[in-house]
């Protein structure tokens, strides 16, 4: 069971950094993603057993065009967890000068009971694992175009007698235009540090550098979303190569599938603010959970979003294999409505 509660406000504040040039940030962007790039193609090291719950999306807006997205122009709160610069005053209907606004989140996750195990498979009783993020994000205006975003995260964990504490940093640029409806985004996610670890071994934070663009067509309700991501560990696959059951035995992903691994595609339809239908597809969940007897729809998403009076509702499904899938349900409203 997942849980997430946002909340958001804002307040006026004055920065000499929204005199950049718009040109001057986009060459420092670029180049910043080239050197990350370069960064993580050399360390090619990703923690991916400390905290994975932090990569679950939280926005069915980013559920539906494939788990996640960096660069969306949708005004969910929720996108605020998969890159805070996407944080706007725009999102509690505030003043045109007021130029910064926080978030504070609660990400919860709770596993349920599990069977507790020895090495001979018998069962001693029930045990029980669970996480928690305690989130709060800050983001400013740069230019007319331009946002940056921060947000740090405390984490606390727990598996039956062992828990672990955590600090987490996500730092993000969001770039918007709607006079040509097209943004773009890019993420350093979940650095930072185990404070406290489950026994003696300190593990690695999930960290991970993403980016990603938006464009939607200027004569038709359709918007496409690329988003790019685990750019800290370029090779995905558990096996250099695969053997066969015959005894044959075959390389492991070419150039093209460790590509497309990286890469989510999404395709949104957007008639106006109030409604949005998504479908996305994720190669990487495809190839890693399908298999061979059944791969219909396996790494698809789906999802939707619709405005209903003073509040926002929406849903996705994700398709992670042929034993599971998973359904989300968003709420959202703003409580300045109802007085609050």
């Amino acid at each position: 069971m997942l849980i997430c509660v946002s909340l958001f406000s804002h307040k006026k504040s004055v920065s000499l950094m929204h005199l950049m040039k718009p040109y001057f940030m986009l060459r420092t962007f670029l180049a910043g993603t080239l050197l990350l790039f370069t960064f993580g193609s050399v360390c090619a090291q990703s923690g991916e057993v400390l905290y994975p719950f932090l990569n679950v999306p939280v926005s069915v807006s980013a559920s539906g065009v494939g788990g996640n997205s960096v660069s969306s122009q949708e005004q969910d709160l929720n996108l605020v967890f998969h890159n805070p610069a996407i944080l706007s005053t725009e999102m509690s209907n505030s003043k045109i000068n007021d130029r910064s606004a926080w978030m504070a989140g609660i990400r919860y996750i709770n596993y349920g009971d599990m069977l507790w195990t020895n090495a001979q498979d018998e069962i001693l009783g029930t045990t029980y694992a669970g996480d928690l993020a305690l989130t709060g994000a800050y983001s400013w205006q740069l230019s007319q175009h331009w946002r940056a975003g921060g947000s740090l995260s405390m984490i606390y964990s727990v598996m039956d007698q062992y828990t672990s504490i955590g600090l987490g940093v996500d730092l993000g640029l969001f770039y918007n235009n709607p006079s040509t409806f097209f943004s773009a985004g890019f993420v350093l996610k979940n650095m930072g540090a185990e404070v406290v670890a489950y026994d003696e071994t300190y593990e690695k934070m999930p960290w991970d550098v993403q980016f990603g663009l938006s464009k939607k067509f200027t004569h038709a309700p359709i918007r496409l979303t690329v988003t790019v991501q685990n750019l800290t560990k370029l090779s995905t696959s558990y096996l250099a190569e695969v053997q066969n059951t015959d005894g044959t035995v075959v390389a492991g992903d070419n150039l093209a599938k460790r590509i497309f691994k990286h890469t989510l595609f999404g395709v949104e339809f957007v008639p106006s603010e109030n409604f949005l239908l998504s479908i996305g597809y994720n190669y990487r969940r495809m190839s890693e959970l399908a298999i061979a007897q059944r791969t219909p729809f396996s790494g698809f998403t789906a999802g939707f979003s619709m405005k209903v009076k003073n509040a926002r509702v929406g849903a996705s499904y994700a398709k992670y294999h042929a034993a599971g899938n998973s359904l989300q349900l968003t709420y959202g409203m703003d409580l300045s409505k109802i007085g609050l």
